[in-house]
């Protein structure tokens, strides 16, 4: 959603240009060489096309403001992300790790964490599509915790912290 979110705008936010590079078609589900999911009206997808390639060819080719990739974790990846962001583009990118902790000590993305090259980071809760559970600064100290426990009658409570 925020791929959209960011392609589409809002009444306080201009849309902006959005590549997006679906290695695998789990983005933007396309058939037949159009998007399923709705990802914005200024959203381009290379569909099934490798990260480090797509973000290389969209840079050259598709002038974007905004690149975003998932499952991000090989050295060419990361090289090509760094790459994006060194022209001036915004990354939206995802990884797999439980915590902070084990994405700082990920061998090649733990570099670019200590060198703060993210702004936010945004940590999903497990088990649940689409929970935030936390989102942390460049520094990784938390701006935002949310978290569900149950009261003594059994019900949800949710708790935020900020």
């Amino acid at each position: 959603d925020i791929i959209r979110m960011a392609a589409d705008g809002d009444d306080k936010h201009a849309g902006m240009t959005v590549g997006v590079v679906d290695e695998r078609s789990e983005i933007g589900a396309c058939y037949m060489g159009r998007p399923q999911n709705d990802l914005g009206c200024r959203a381009d997808v290379l569909d099934g096309c490798p990260k480090a390639d797509g973000m290389m060819m969209l840079v050259r080719s598709m002038s974007p403001d905004v690149i975003a990739v998932d499952e991000i974790g090989s050295k060419e990846d990361i090289e090509a992300m760094e790459y994006v962001m060194n022209c001036g583009i915004k990354l939206i990118a995802t990884v797999h790790g439980k915590d902070m902790d084990e994405i700082r000590n990920k061998p090649i993305l733990g570099q670019m964490v200590r060198e703060r090259m993210f702004q936010r980071y945004i940590l999903l809760q497990a088990g649940s599509t689409g929970v935030i559970q936390s989102i942390f600064d460049e520094r990784g100290s938390v701006l935002y915790t949310y978290s569900v426990t149950l009261n003594y009658q059994g019900q949800h409570t949710a708790c935020y912290a900020m």
